[in-house]
C-alpha cells in the first residue's frame, strides 16, 4: 500500500519530547523576559503555571490577539509633542521607531527564540518502548519542527516534507496565525450621512484637527506585525507543489498527533484533493472529545466516516 503519514505535535509528545507551547513559554520566561512580558501584556496570555491555559495550547492562534491599543498606551510617552520646548523634527518618528521595535521583538526575535527552544530537544531521552511501527518507505508530511522522524526512526529526509520548516539544521521555520492581515486594518473614519455641506465641512475640519501624524506613523509601523506573523498557507502550499503532486496514488493515510486545528485545515484540504484514490484514514486522538471532533472535521473536508478509523496513538506500539 502507498502510505502517507501526517505528523503533529502529539507525535513528539508521545515520544516524551517536551515540545509544548507552554514549555516554550517557560523558555521565554527564563531566557527572553521582554518577549514573555509582551505576550502577557499585549496578547492576554497568562503566566505559565501547572494549569496550562488554552491561550498557550493554541499559541499560534493567540498570536492574532495583539491588543494594539494596549501597545499604543504603553508607548504613548513617545508620541511627538510639537509644543514642548525641546521638540525636534526627528521626534515625529520616535513613536513609530518604538512600534518597529515591538514588531521585531514579536516576530523575528520570537522566531529566533522558538528555533533555539526546538533545537535544544534531546532525542536521546526517548524511551525505546515508545517506538511506533512506521512504514520506512512511506511519505511523511510533518507539521513539527523537530528531527524525530530522521533522528529516531531513520526516515530519509527526501521522504519527509517539513511543511513549516525544521529547526535542526538551521532551516527557516514558519510560525504564526492564519488570519488574513487585511482583517486587522483600521477602517478610516467615514463622513456622516445625510448632513449638510456646512456640517460635512465642519466634520472634515474636526478630523483634520484630531489628526496626529506621530500616532499615524506608529500605527502603520505596528500594522506590519499582522502581516509578518501571518502564516500564509496558500503560499506554503504553492511552495510545496512537488509534494502534493507526489501523493496522488496514496491509499492509506495516518494522522498521528495532529489536533486538526482550524489554522492548518487548508493543508488537509489540499492533501485530500491531491489524492486521486479513496484512501483509508487512521487518525489518533487523545481525549474522547477529540475522537468526535476529528471525525466531524474530516467528514466536513469530504471524507466519508466509513474511511476513518480512530485510535489512541499508544495502541500502535
Amino acid at each position: 500500500m502507498n502510505s502517507l503519514y501526517i505528523i503533529g505535535n502529539g507525535f513528539d509528545l508521545h515520544h516524551e519530547l517536551d515540545t509544548r507551547y507552554s514549555s516554550f513559554g517557560l523558555y521565554l520566561h527564563e531566557h527572553y523576559g521582554t518577549i514573555y512580558s509582551q505576550l502577557l501584556e499585549y496578547f492576554g496570555l497568562p503566566h505559565i503555571s501547572e494549569n496550562v491555559d488554552p491561550l498557550w495550547s493554541d499559541f499560534e492562534h493567540s498570536l492574532s490577539l495583539l491588543d494594539v491599543e494596549m501597545v499604543y498606551d504603553a508607548y504613548s510617552g513617545s508620541l511627538a509633542n510639537p509644543g514642548s520646548p525641546g521638540f525636534r523634527d526627528r521626534d515625529w518618528n520616535t513613536f513609530a521607531i518604538d512600534m518597529e521595535m515591538v514588531v521585531d521583538s514579536l516576530t523575528r526575535n520570537l522566531i529566533k527564540a522558538f528555533h533555539e527552544f526546538i533545537s535544544k530537544i534531546d532525542y536521546s531521552v526517548i524511551p525505546s518502548d515508545k517506538r511506533l511501527p512506521l512504514n520506512a518507505r512511506a511519505l511523511y508530511l510533518s507539521f513539527n519542527y523537530t528531527d524525530t522522524l530522521e533522528g529516531f526512526y531513520g526516515i530519509l529526509e527526501n521522504q519527509i516534507t517539513y511543511i513549516h520548516g525544521k529547526a535542526v539544521g538551521g532551516d527557516e521555520i514558519i510560525l504564526g496565525h492564519g488570519i488574513d492581515p487585511d482583517n486587522f486594518k483600521e477602517e478610516p473614519p467615514k463622513p456622516p450621512v445625510g448632513v449638510s455641506d456646512e456640517e460635512l465641512e465642519l466634520w472634515r475640519e474636526q478630523m483634520s484637527d484630531q489628526f496626529d501624524y506621530s500616532l499615524e506613523l506608529g500605527k502603520n509601523a505596528l500594522q506590519d506585525y499582522f502581516s509578518s506573523s501571518f502564516k500564509d498557507m496558500q503560499a506554503v502550499i504553492k511552495g510545496n507543489t512537488e509534494f502534493f503532486d507526489s501523493i496522488q496514488d496514496i491509499d492509506q493515510v495516518f494522522i498521528l498527533g495532529h489536533s486538526l486545528s482550524e489554522v492548518d485545515l487548508h493543508y488537509f484540504e489540499e492533501v485530500i484533493t491531491s489524492i486521486t484514490r479513496t484512501p483509508k484514514f487512521t487518525v489518533s486522538y487523545l481525549r474522547d472529545s477529540e475522537r468526535v471532533s476529528h471525525t466531524e472535521t474530516l467528514c466536513r473536508l469530504g471524507i466519508q466516516e466509513s474511511q476513518i478509523r480512530m485510535i489512541k496513538i499508544e495502541t500502535l506500539v
